[in-house]
């Protein structure tokens, strides 16, 4: 049984016999000497700088994501603004924002509407192609 298990161990650990495996073992052991000794001499600074690093970690993903946010927020309220002065007419706007005349207001409405509805009519005759030409591509 005894053989067993050290077959096993000398397969799973090769080097913890011969020469070469005692000084690998003192020089894992001079690291994790070095190491305690570091955490003993850094008191409980050591405790503060854990503390801080996940801080910073955590903050750090966050602002980023919190920037990239409000990047694409900006983006979507540019296109939308571009898309409503090329889809409204800007004379017409202002005259149905102002205190003109009903009559003015309606004149500017029905031309923003009838805009609209080529706009709409031109994106759906785009639309209706690329989807026809994709179907006969595949």
């Amino acid at each position: 049984m005894r053989h067993q298990w050290q077959s096993l161990l000398e397969h799973l650990w090769p080097s913890r016999s011969g020469p070469s495996a005692s000084q690998e073992r003192r020089i894992a052991l001079l690291q994790a000497g070095i190491a305690l000794a570091i955490a003993l001499a850094s008191g409980p600074e050591i405790f503060a700088a854990i503390e801080l690093t996940t801080l910073l970690e955590l903050l750090g993903a966050s602002l980023f994501l919190t920037a990239f946010a409000a990047g694409a927020k900006l983006t979507a309220m540019s296109l939308w603004r571009a898309a409503c002065n090329i889809l409204l007419p800007a004379g017409q706007i202002a005259v149905i924002r102002s205190d003109a005349a009903v009559t003015a207001k309606a004149q500017a409405l029905i031309y923003c509407a009838v805009n609209a509805a080529w706009w709409l009519a031109g994106v759906l005759v785009v639309g209706i192609s690329l989807h026809s030409v994709i179907q006969v591509a595949a």
